[in-house]
């Protein structure tokens, strides 16, 4: 929805600002204002901007198809009442990939002006009249001997038409077509409450009494139903952690003192670090500030959780404080934020907002405590505006301080020299006892409130869609489509185990999940370092950091491959085998070698292997590489196979393409050290065909490598397949192409991959990259069967067909 205002403010990056800023929409808490939007106005707002969608994608396979989809859109536009001209450059044949960016950005904004003239009340009103025809459509499409079941009515498309425009109710749908219900319909006007099984133990003295049997036979019985060893609850277990977790958060906050270090890294976040941090970041601070007995409490009953696409094995959690902060939610995040806020104002080096901003700063979780009925009081925030107004002026935190003797004919001195970083204030034990007194108020009159709606509302929140897919499909959903809505609440509450969870809402577990052998060894944190170094990963300090810059982004990209390395053993548990890259999804990654991926990955794998005591995966054998210095040129042609390298000189070099089968548009991408353009100048094309020292022909990238600019790291060499001219042509043994990169000193390079199997219709070709003081080409041969979109998720471009 919110497409068009961005097709107006950020024209050149509107599509990709508007893929990133998508969300989901949960109607778990039956927002009114959820349910409006998910049920009218995405509907809405996906049929009037259909087409800048569909020109953002890749084009049908087929010319058929394309005709089809856009006779479809220009007849609903029709009947929108929008002008007849509004989509003459989009349509089929419009000559839309003729236009240069600019043009097309030009013709997104007449679209929305087009959009504009309508009456929006008009637009409104037809759009539920075609919501409605195809609810009578798909009613009538199943009523042929009859009035038809909901269930086969209400398809995915059709729900939110019934709900919007009818509240759900099916009986005022078949009221509106004036049909009677189907003898074997079953209308539930309302859903069973939810009805949870927690919280038993602590009753059973009261039912011994009642019946008359001892309170141990009672505690029996709860531990078998549980299925555990005791009657309390999974839930229950956590509940009493998280309370002896804040008991132990609280003191180390109140004796917090000037000339300590900071308690960032106290409670665990995404954050992980493997070098020495200036910020006062301290990776794990939990494990040395709070007491063995709660660390090795949240290590157990957090130590396993389940992924939602694999929900048939419980797997290893390789973060087991994260989650456990997860699961307090959002009183941790604004009392220990808040916590640090103070320290940071008082004893820097920085601070992102002030005392005084606090309540916007935390906006989201205060929120989130007024809606549980567990509010923050408006005092804390006056009171410590009012200290920030006391506090001392602002002193330069001097780093270091060198004294350098100097000699000269008339004398001599000595020269001070000193590094500061940030500024503190005094005042820091004055602010912090007004957050502790406020955080021990709220924890004596909410915590216990806070804790149980923390796990009810989960609970219930499972109860409901469990009841919600009941009643829609007529049965219970398997273990696999139960995991799409339970996995969160699983993993917080029950360790990751449906089975447990099924149990606490009353319902049978419709399967067991497995319980794999566990990979990871010891603690998640020490592995991904032990990984990070293994990879050769050394510390980044601000040295390297200023004066060796690619080489920190390297570091930095070995740093997210070890934080990487955790899920991999968690996809390793979940399949019982190493995950293939498709698995793992390693494309979205940066691999840090020079034959990036095709070197890299089998090295990652080696590692992992190597740190876990398993057989590494059975590999096909790597492409042998042409290292070396540049040389004498070779009177012969040298072949390159995919994966392998060769050095290139630094002068022009020109990659010529050669292709059968289709016709072919061949592009550059300019990319950084990071893997990204710079902007979108850095596409290359037959619209775009010059820029910094790289040129496109109808056949030809040149690159004139004395002329890069020193920010562009890859020069990658792009085919696309024309589907405009040959819209249902793949890559395959007749659709073929191969390469011949040639410099006037160095002999042709040429390379030619193995057919493509699966329906890429774009591929790298080759990638001409710095390597030391000069340049090497790479044979890369990557195929993507999401067309330009896929190239464009990779690089970060824009790309349009």
């Amino acid at each position: 929805m919110n497409l068009p205002h961005l097709v107006r403010e950020r024209p050149a990056h509107a599509l990709t600002l508007a893929a990133d800023g998508s969300a989901g929409v949960s109607l778990v808490d039956g927002s009114a204002d959820a349910e409006l939007l998910w049920s009218v106005l995405v509907p809405l707002f996906e049929a009037l901007i259909e087409p800048i969608r569909v020109r953002a994608a890749a084009p049908a396979k087929t010319i058929d198809d394309q005709r089809r989809l856009w006779c479809g859109i220009e007849e609903r536009y029709r009947l929108f009442g929008i002008a007849d001209d509004a989509l003459e450059i989009f349509s089929f044949g419009g000559g839309w990939h003729r236009l240069e960016r600019p043009g097309q950005q030009r013709a997104r904004l007449r679209l929305l002006g087009a959009l504009t003239a309508v009456n929006p009340l008009q637009l409104v009103a037809r759009h539920r009249s075609l919501q409605l025809q195809a609810l009578m459509a798909g009613f009538a499409k199943k009523a042929k001997t009859g009035t038809a079941l909901a269930r086969r009515v209400l398809t995915r498309a059709l729900q939110p038409v019934v709900s919007g425009y009818f509240a759900g109710d099916w009986l005022a749908v078949l009221d509106y077509l004036q049909a009677p219900p189907h003898p074997d319909e079953e209308v539930i006007t309302a859903l069973p409450e939810p009805r949870l099984y927690v919280g038993m133990s602590a009753q059973a003295a009261g039912m011994a009494a009642e019946v008359g049997i001892p309170e141990d036979e009672i505690h029996a019985m709860l531990a078998a139903f549980l299925g555990g060893p005791t009657s309390l609850s999974p839930v229950e277990a956590r509940v009493a952690a998280l309370r002896d977790w804040w008991t132990a958060f609280d003191p180390v906050h109140a004796v917090q003192r000037p000339g300590m270090r900071s308690l960032w890294g106290l409670v665990d976040n995404e954050l992980m670090a493997f070098g020495p941090d200036e910020h006062g970041f301290t990776q794990q601070l939990y494990r040395q500030l709070l007491p063995a007995s709660v660390n090795e409490q949240v290590d157990r009953l957090w130590q396993s959780v389940t992924l939602q696409r694999h929900a048939k094995s419980i797997v290893s959690n390789p973060r087991p404080h994260q989650l456990m902060a997860e699961t307090l939610g959002p009183a941790l995040e604004f009392w220990h934020g808040v916590a640090l806020t103070a320290w940071f104002v008082c004893e820097g080096p920085y601070s992102r907002a002030p005392l005084s901003g606090v309540a916007d700063d935390y906006g989201r979780p205060l929120t989130a405590l007024r809606a549980a009925d567990c509010p923050i009081s408006p005092d804390l925030f006056e009171e410590l505006r009012i200290a920030e107004l006391h506090l001392g002026p602002e002193e330069a935190i001097v780093k270091e301080r060198r004294k350098l003797p100097v000699g000269t004919p008339i004398g001599s001195f000595t020269l001070t020299m000193s590094q500061s970083g940030g500024s503190r204030r005094e005042g820091f034990e004055r602010v912090r006892d007004i957050a502790t007194r406020h955080r021990r108020a709220w924890a004596d009159q909410y915590l216990d409130t806070y804790l149980q709606q923390r796990w009810r509302t989960a609970l219930e929140d499972v109860a409901r869609f469990h009841h919600r897919f009941v009643a829609a499909k007529g049965r219970p959903p398997t273990l696999i489509q139960f995991a799409q809505f339970a996995t969160a609440a699983a993993n917080q509450w029950t360790g990751g185990d449906l089975g447990d969870l099924y149990t606490a809402i009353g319902e049978p577990a419709p399967a067991q999940q497995e319980r794999p052998a566990r990979l990871l060894p010891g603690d998640g944190c020490d592995f991904a370092r032990r990984v990070y170094t293994a990879l050769a990963g050394i510390a980044v300090d601000n040295d390297l950091r200023m004066n060796q810059l690619e080489e920190a982004q390297r570091q930095w990209q070995l740093t997210r491959l070890a934080v990487e390395s955790l899920r991999y053993l968690q996809l390793y548990e979940a399949l019982g085998q190493p995950p293939t890259p498709k698995q793992f999804v390693s494309a979205r990654l940066a691999w840090p070698w020079p034959g990036g991926e095709a070197e890299g990955w089998p090295l990652f794998q080696r590692t992992l292997a190597d740190l876990t005591n398993t057989s590494p995966p059975a590999s096909e054998p790597a492409a042998e590489t042409a290292e070396g210095t540049p040389g004498p040129p070779e009177s012969t042609k040298h072949v390159l196979a995919k994966g392998a390298n060769a050095p290139l000189q630094t002068e022009s070099v020109a990659v010529r393409l050669i292709t059968t089968g289709a016709p072919i548009d061949v592009s550059a991408v300019l990319l950084t050290s990071h893997g990204k353009v710079r902007s979108d100048h850095d596409l290359v094309f037959n619209n775009h065909p010059h820029h910094d020292g790289v040129r496109t022909s109808s056949d030809t990238v040149t690159a004139d490598l004395s002329h890069v600019p020193d920010d562009v790291h890859t020069v990658a060499v792009i085919a696309s397949i024309d589907l405009e001219a040959q819209p249902a042509a793949v890559f395959d043994h007749h659709c073929r192409w191969r390469t011949e990169t040639t410099q006037p000193s160095v002999t042709t390079l040429s390379f030619e991959p193995a057919p493509f199997t699966s329906g890429e219709t774009v591929s790298i070709v080759v990638e001409i990259y710095r390597h030391a003081s000069g340049w090497k080409v790479h044979a890369v041969g990557q195929g993507y069967d999401t067309g330009l979109a896929g190239l464009a998720t990779d690089y970060g471009i824009n790309v349009e067909p």
